[in-house]
């Protein structure tokens, strides 16, 4: 029961050298399959009917895209716990410092921005100068919860909804 709830708080630091090892290679195979999905990405941003119409396969390019995210959030979720807000915050604070949607820039932007942001969360969850450690998990969502309420108020704004 210890060890279930450690799991839903997020941690960095639980993973024997074996553990570590099955999440490299799983992690590394899905970062391989999101940078060869970059043009299937690109092709995407202008619709799936137009993405079609050049010759993309848009069943293929769904089936892949969907394995690539499966793989990377289930095996971080698997051995980190549900660290929650980096993969919701993280593409945006991407797309903001980057200003771009080309993905080819986006997928190792978000690979970079990602982990700065688990490095600064870990770091501010093990409160330096003391014995006592957060969650992590509340650390993202301080980081997280914010970037997340600003894009919604950016997006009503621009449909002119607000």
């Amino acid at each position: 029961l210890k060890s279930y709830v450690i799991w839903t708080m997020g941690s960095l630091g639980n993973l024997s050298s074996g553990q570590l090892k099955v999440l490299a290679i799983s992690v590394s195979a899905g970062i391989v399959i999101s940078i060869f999905s970059v043009k299937m990405l690109n092709a995407l941003l202008i619709g799936e009917n137009y993405a079609g119409s050049i010759g993309l396969n848009v069943r293929f390019s769904r089936t892949v895209i969907f394995a690539c995210t499966s793989i990377l959030a289930g095996s971080v979720t698997a051995f980190c716990g549900p660290v929650g807000f980096i993969g919701i915050a993280v593409p945006h604070i991407a797309r903001n410092i980057f200003k771009t949607s080309d993905h080819a820039i986006l997928v190792p932007g978000s690979l970079l921005t990602g982990g700065i942001v688990m490095i600064v969360s870990d770091i501010i969850a093990q409160l330096p100068g003391s014995e006592s450690v957060l969650p992590i998990n509340s650390v993202t969502s301080l980081i997280g919860i914010p970037i997340v309420i600003w894009v919604i108020l950016r997006n009503r704004r621009n449909s002119g909804s607000f």
